[in-house]
């Protein structure tokens, strides 16, 4: 009897672990990466109780107009951008491309990639990566050839 006494206590925590949270970025701490670049990590690696993740990890980055996230590329992640708020260029390899709402683009593992707000307006998007970011996988690098610093 004493055992299904515990079992019944610890029913509501079992039923909240497998509750899916929804997450909103204006319920997130921001971190500042770089100056006028915001990210907020709804869930991965280091995400909040009920929001962690070794599978996939999605952080909402926010750009000030003409900030550019830093030169890396992961060593074993690829990652997804999907372009909310804003226009502006992402940067793969040595290859500019034009990004604006609805745009969405896969990066794979290895791609050296930068995303830039244009001068004119901030820029808002979802990074996802799978499996999960971490700081193991990503690795900060120079600008190709060609590239802006």
């Amino acid at each position: 009897m004493k055992t299904l006494y515990r079992l019944l206590a610890i029913m509501p925590t079992l039923a909240v672990a497998q509750t899916p949270s929804v997450l909103h970025p204006d319920n997130i701490a921001p971190t500042a990466v770089s100056p006028g670049v915001v990210l907020k990590e709804l869930t991965g690696r280091t995400s909040l109780p009920g929001a962690r993740s070794t599978q996939a990890s999605v952080a909402f980055f926010h750009l000030e107009p003409g900030r550019a996230s830093a030169w890396s590329y992961n060593k074993a992640g690829e990652e997804s951008f999907f372009i909310l708020k804003g226009h502006g260029t992402v940067w793969t390899g040595s290859r500019s491309q034009a990004v604006r709402p609805g745009s969405f683009i896969l990066i794979p593992a290895s791609t050296v990639r930068s995303i830039r707000a244009s001068r004119a307006e901030a820029l808002e998007f979802y990074a996802l990566t799978t499996p999960a970011w971490s700081a193991d996988d990503d690795v900060h690098t120079s600008a190709p050839a060609g590239a802006p610093q």
